[in-house]
């Protein structure tokens, strides 16, 4: 059997004659032999439908995850069809704005300027950013590459 149970909760719980911590997994498999054939019940979606409702009812706390194979092998194939449908989605760009531009730190600014291109955007955060305390470094950067822009375009 394909799957195990978790202890959702911070702490450690006492269940099914174990200790269990938290976040710690318990196979299916270890758990049908102690249980499975003590009380008569077919491997599967029976055993894990009857853990459920007898031995863990708190769903708070036990997380039961079982993979049945016979849907595995159908969800494989399916997944195959719809990839070769897919397209990958189209990217998009977030536009920059001056205040953006403006309230960048010097570290982010260092980064972003050498990727910006438009020079009537960086024309008016650098007369904004001008008009604004503590962003010297901001105005030094920009100027500089409002300069290297002009330079490219000449």
């Amino acid at each position: 059997m394909n799957g195990y149970v978790m202890n959702k909760s911070v702490s450690w719980r006492h269940a099914m004659k174990r200790s269990v911590g938290p976040g710690h997994k318990i196979p299916l498999d270890e758990l049908y032999e102690q249980y499975g054939e003590k009380h008569d019940l077919k491997e599967g979606a029976v055993f894990v439908d009857w853990l459920r409702q007898i031995k863990l009812k708190d769903s708070s706390v036990w997380n039961i995850v079982y993979k049945d194979e016979t849907t595995k092998k159908k969800t494989k194939v399916a997944k195959d069809e719809k990839a070769e449908d897919l397209t990958p989605p189209p990217m998009v760009t977030k536009e920059l704005e001056v205040s953006d531009i403006v309230n960048m730190s010097v570290r982010k600014a260092r980064e972003g300027l050498k990727k910006m291109t438009d020079l009537k955007l960086l024309t008016y955060a650098y007369n904004e950013s001008r008009q604004l305390a503590n962003k010297d470094t901001l105005c030094i950067m920009l100027r500089k590459r409002i300069s290297e822009l002009e330079l490219t375009r000449r």
